[in-house]
């Protein structure tokens, strides 16, 4: 097997670089003995402290500045022709593969979203130029690439509907978000108030339909008196609102990572709503995987990704639809069945995780 390089551009070190790269390297390096290398591209005026960290995190990867800016992605072309002395490459985004596109034998894309549908929908970039650049990058990659890794299936049925690119079965693999190494993984108590608590871990943005979650989430605090709610994210004015009108019943708190995992075990349901956009429809959220490994069920909408219908098949949590219902208490077994659900198809070490893996790698051969 040759060596491999794994690329990613214009992203940077955060919880998700952690689980979904750098685990993703050191799994393919130390469990399946593949040799591969992350190589780094950040945008230039942080290229300084984010090759600190990335180098503190995986030793041995190589960090390089975005030359011009992301506008001017291409000129990164120059730097990786000069340092790759690699046949195979592992390309994390559109923009990732084409820099590294006929610079290596065989290109895997890595295909993290539905990037054309983002663009429309949520105006990602803010620039309708790198717009149109990454709408075209994503077809010449999910095109042209040797192998592709997606997602969820609901990716793999967007590419070949909306992109008009068949997508032979021995040509990809489907691989979810999963929890990161550094997520902790141990069996739930069952310690806690009588009431039920939800929580929303996550971000606020258009694209994480957060209004559509406050408005549910007022709704069902209106309904059901033993229902508590705990936002684990930093403050927002529709989180203020329900504060006001629930005082002991609403708390927001911004923790640090290592704080995270004991807030979600305490609590009884974890809330995953999306707005019915193509977006939301092709995603793989790695929130899902987190709030079963803390023993939660998950409140869902219809259509998220692939796992409306995991939840459904394996009755891991309710699908919302208008409204939240009334919601009773987990119990401790069955908070202990959603971590097994969790080590069981959303760690690197599952058999499902590890055979997509294994045919991406048989397919570099």
């Amino acid at each position: 097997m040759k060596s491999i390089d794994y690329i990613t551009f214009n992203d940077v070190y955060n919880g998700i670089y952690q689980s979904q790269v750098i685990d993703v390297v050191e799994h393919l390096n130390t469990d399946l003995g593949q040799e591969v290398r992350l190589v780094a591209f950040v945008p230039l005026r942080l290229w300084i402290p984010q090759r600190k960290l990335i180098k503190a995190k995986l030793k041995g990867a190589k960090v390089y500045p975005i030359p011009g800016g992301i506008k001017d992605w291409a000129r990164a072309k120059k730097i990786l022709k000069f340092i790759s002395k690699r046949t195979h490459a592992i390309c994390r985004g559109p923009l990732a593969f084409s820099v590294a596109h006929r610079q290596y034998d065989k290109c895997v894309y890595d295909g993290r979203a539905a990037v054309s549908a983002e663009v429309r929908e949520y105006n990602v970039t803010g620039s309708k130029l790198l717009d149109q650049v990454l709408i075209a990058e994503e077809l010449n990659a999910v095109k042209k690439a040797d192998f592709r890794i997606a997602v969820s299936q609901k990716l793999v049925e967007f590419w070949e509907d909306n992109l008009k690119v068949p997508i032979p079965i021995n040509s990809f693999s489907v691989i979810p978000c999963t929890i990161s190494s550094l997520a902790k993984i141990e069996t739930s108590s069952n310690d806690r108030k009588e009431t039920v608590k939800l929580v929303y871990a996550g971000g606020t943005g258009a694209w994480q339909s957060f209004d559509t979650v406050t408005e549910l989430l007022d709704k069902a605090l209106h309904v059901q008196s033993d229902l508590e709610v705990l936002f684990l994210s930093k403050p927002h004015k529709s989180i203020e609102a329900l504060i006001q009108k629930f005082p002991n019943r609403v708390k927001c708190k911004w923790v640090g990572h290592n704080e995270v995992f004991g807030l979600l075990q305490s609590c009884d349901y974890g809330i995953l709503i999306r707005d019915q956009k193509i977006t939301n429809k092709v995603a793989s959220p790695v929130k899902f995987a987190e709030y079963l490994n803390a023993g939660l069920k998950v409140l869902i909408s219809e259509e998220l990704g692939d796992f409306t219908d995991f939840t459904k098949t394996n009755h891991a949590g309710i699908v919302v639809t208008n409204e939240l219902p009334i919601l009773e208490k987990v119990s401790a077994d069955e908070k202990i069945k959603m971590q097994n659900l969790s080590k069981s198809h959303f760690t690197k070490s599952s058999d499902e995780v590890r055979e997509g893996y294994l045919k991406l790698i048989q397919s570099l051969k």
